[in-house]
């Protein structure tokens, strides 16, 4: 009886054994089918850089400036009618101010003096010449006396003659003497009044025009690619303000801000409303030729994009600082290899980022 019992629980051990074993096997076969249907990935392919041909621009920093300053002048003396203050807008010879000087009175006054001295000794010899006249009217024609009574009447008529034209001048004198008492200060041309009051009551007057200009510095090394009348482009930096127009001044003298081993050259462009005097701004200038990165060209030639595929293009350049200048084979708006490879293909297929 009881050997019949412990062969039957060694028959029931032998099953579970077989039946876990059997569990194994079919853990083992569905891990490899799901791992075998997984799809494996792929590295993806690298991303290439690209550089789009853009014209070769040319920018200048610089500052909006009046097209004209001048400090009015204002004579000697002292400031009358003042009729203007500090900041007004004024037209062209619109009245600032009058000036009154003293001195110029004082030479008035002491002319106008000698004029009545002039005038009394005048008056002495018009009564001399009556009376030598009415002695002669009285004096017979033979009388020895009415020769020298002739000459002393010639010769009070020459002094009178003499001292009225004496008087003449004095007057003239004076009366320009009296246009220069007062002088009128006026404004030299349109534009906007800076007064600068001194401790002492004095002022300074500095005039700005109204219209304004683009003012800039170009370097020796691009002096020669800069022409009066070329087309450009100013925007304000703070404002955003931009406009077109054109450079209608170069200077051929170098500029305060040359160094020994750099000259520099100023420039202006006009300006339209818009622009305050004093802005920071930047001249763009479009030259002729196309900027390329110098790593960009292999053996005299590049690889542009075309259908995102790489095709070799062989270019006319020259070296500008740290670039190349091309003149041919390139087009603005061109997209090249920005660092072709040794791997790089004439017609391969290049994934690009756009």
């Amino acid at each position: 009886m009881n050997k019949g019992r412990s062969k039957g629980k060694r028959i029931s051990q032998r099953m579970v054994i077989i039946g876990i074993g059997a569990l194994a096997m079919i853990g083992v076969t569905v891990f490899f089918l799901v791992t075998s249907k997984k799809p494996t990935s792929s590295p993806a392919p690298t991303t290439i850089a690209i550089f789009q041909v853009k014209k070769h621009e040319l920018r200048v920093p610089g500052q909006v400036q009046a097209v004209r300053t001048q400090k009015i002048d204002i004579p000697e003396g002292t400031v009358q009618n003042m009729t203007v203050k500090n900041g007004d807008s004024v037209t062209l010879d619109q009245q600032l101010l009058t000036v009154y000087k003293p001195d110029v009175q004082a030479k008035i006054d002491e002319a106008s003096r000698a004029l009545e001295k002039q005038q009394r000794s005048q008056a002495t010899l018009d009564q001399q010449i009556s009376q030598i006249k009415a002695t002669l009217s009285k004096t017979a024609a033979d009388d020895p006396q009415k020769s020298a009574l002739q000459t002393q009447l010639d010769e009070a008529q020459n002094n009178r003659q003499d001292s009225a034209d004496a008087i003449t001048q004095s007057n003239q004198d004076i009366a320009k003497l009296k246009q220069s008492l007062n002088t009128v200060v006026k404004a030299p041309f349109a534009g906007r009044l800076y007064i600068d009051y001194q401790a002492n009551g004095s002022q300074t007057i500095t005039e700005t025009s109204a219209e304004v200009e683009a003012v800039g510095e170009v370097s020796e090394f691009d002096y020669s690619s800069v022409k009066i009348g070329q087309s450009a482009t100013v925007q304000a930096l703070a404002s955003k303000t931009k406009q077109a127009t054109d450079i209608n001044f170069i200077s051929s003298d170098p500029a305060k801000s040359s160094k020994p081993n750099l000259a520099k050259y100023e420039l202006t462009t006009k300006l339209r409303d818009g622009f305050l005097n004093g802005q920071s701004i930047t001249i763009t200038i479009p030259l002729s030729g196309l900027l390329i990165p110098k790593e960009a060209v292999k053996d005299g030639a590049v690889f542009k994009i075309v259908n995102k595929r790489a095709i070799r293009t062989k270019v006319t350049y020259v070296a500008k600082d740290d670039m190349y200048e091309v003149s041919d084979g390139l087009s603005s708006g061109d997209r090249i290899l920005q660092k072709p490879d040794k791997t790089i293909k004439d017609g391969a297929k290049v994934n690009v980022d756009d």
